[in-house]
């Protein structure tokens, strides 16, 4: 019998979440799983492929989508004094009971629900099996996508609303999935899901679309003209202060100057800061085709992941597959991956000091070649599609023959 999943998946094809769910979806289609993927992204998106369906597709669906949005700024302003999207409520939106594609399903797949896409209360409706990968804190937090983000927010009456009913909302059958150990764990110490079943299957990335090409030609594709040392930074959103941003702007403050050259990707803004310190940079701005990826990846040094909570982002996996080693901060997703001083460097303490000597140290062992850039890829080998999306198949299979 094939296996008949359901991923429901709000937001851009440009987010992570989406992007990370897409490259499953397309992997368990390739494996012969009948995988079909809904969003919510607005009217004018172009068709991708037969099994991706929009709910917003005639203009009525969109301002019912806006109507919701808008409400839900409204009470976050009211209660929070902050109407950010990284905050969000989920008290309005479609009934995921109602989708046309419930029906058919054996599984329901939930990766995104945020924006006015599914609300919350339909949740505990669902009469099927229910796998929800966990790609950021907001299943288990008071509306916060990352706690470090809205810390006193997470204290507030709304929150605490918002957490007791997601603890009704969810039922004990729901597999909670986590994309990282560090996720996982967090999830476990939250006070909503403390007392379900949370497992960790790692995010993946499309190994297909990457590869490294010669760093000169890295540099000539991007227009690139500097023999310094190339450290790369990249995010959707850099200059976030769970990324990271201000301890590595302390840490470049301490490094030559005549020997690195800093490479920046992302919604970057923060130009005046780094004009300030006197530091060479060039800023890519949001990146979304992998021919540039490549590029970019390939054509570093060394890349900073110094995210202090994050999921598990895709950039340093793809960086490390095009054999660029990467620096991050221990006790963080990405340190579950980066082997010290074998594949990269592990700095001990979120500290700007040991930041820097960790950027001087993998400069020093790129140099004398002490660094095995095959164990940087290979190390990335195990997070491909295909093999991510083996260990959800089976995971299905397990949960129906227990149905």
């Amino acid at each position: 019998m094939t296996i008949k999943v359901l991923h429901i998946v709000g937001g851009k094809f440009t987010n992570g979440a989406v992007k990370g769910a897409k490259i499953l979806h397309e992997a368990l289609l390739e494996n012969n799983i009948e995988s079909k993927f809904v969003n919510d992204t607005p009217l004018n998106t172009k068709r991708i492929d037969k099994n991706i369906f929009f709910v917003n597709y005639t203009y009525l669906n969109i301002l019912f989508n806006k109507i919701c949005v808008l409400t839900e700024k409204v009470l976050k302003t009211l209660f929070l004094h902050s109407p950010r999207e990284t905050f969000t409520l989920s008290f309005f939106g479609r009934d995921i009971t109602k989708l046309e594609e419930y029906k058919t399903a054996d599984i329901i797949h939930i990766h995104w629900l945020n924006q006015g896409f599914i609300k919350l209360s339909s949740i505990s409706k669902i009469k099927k099996p229910v796998v929800w990968t966990l790609r950021d804190m907001w299943a288990f937090t008071g509306g916060s996508h990352y706690t470090m983000d809205f810390e006193k927010y997470e204290k507030s009456k709304l929150s605490t609303i918002i957490k007791n009913f997601k603890k009704k909302s969810y039922k004990k059958s729901f597999y909670f999935i986590a994309i990282s150990d560090w996720l996982k764990n967090k999830a476990l110490q939250s006070d909503v899901l403390r007392e379900f079943n949370v497992d960790r299957i790692y995010n993946n990335i499309d190994l297909k679309k990457f590869n490294n090409i010669n760093k000169k030609q890295g540099k000539d594709f991007l227009n690139i003209n500097t023999d310094k040392k190339i450290i790369l930074y990249g995010a959707n959103n850099p200059q976030s202060k769970r990324k990271g941003w201000d301890i590595f702007v302390e840490s470049l403050k301490k490094l030559d100057k005549s020997k690195y050259y800093l490479l920046i990707f992302g919604n970057f803004w923060s130009h005046k800061t780094l004009d300030k310190i006197g530091f060479e940079y060039k800023s890519l701005g949001f990146i979304d085709d992998t021919k540039i990826l490549n590029s970019v990846y390939s054509c570093a040094d060394l890349f900073v992941a110094s995210s202090i909570q994050d999921g598990w982002p895709k950039t340093f996996a793809e960086a490390m597959y095009c054999k660029t080693p990467v620096i991050c901060f221990s006790n963080t997703s990405i340190a579950e991956i980066v082997n010290h001083k074998i594949n990269g460097y592990v700095v001990q303490n979120f500290d700007s000091n040991q930041l820097k000597d960790g950027i001087e140290w993998l400069s020093r062992a790129i140099d004398n070649n002490s660094l095995n850039v095959e164990s940087v890829k290979n190390r990335i080998e195990e997070f491909g599609s295909d093999k991510i999306a083996k260990k959800y198949i089976k995971l299905y299979e397990k949960i129906l023959n227990e149905n």
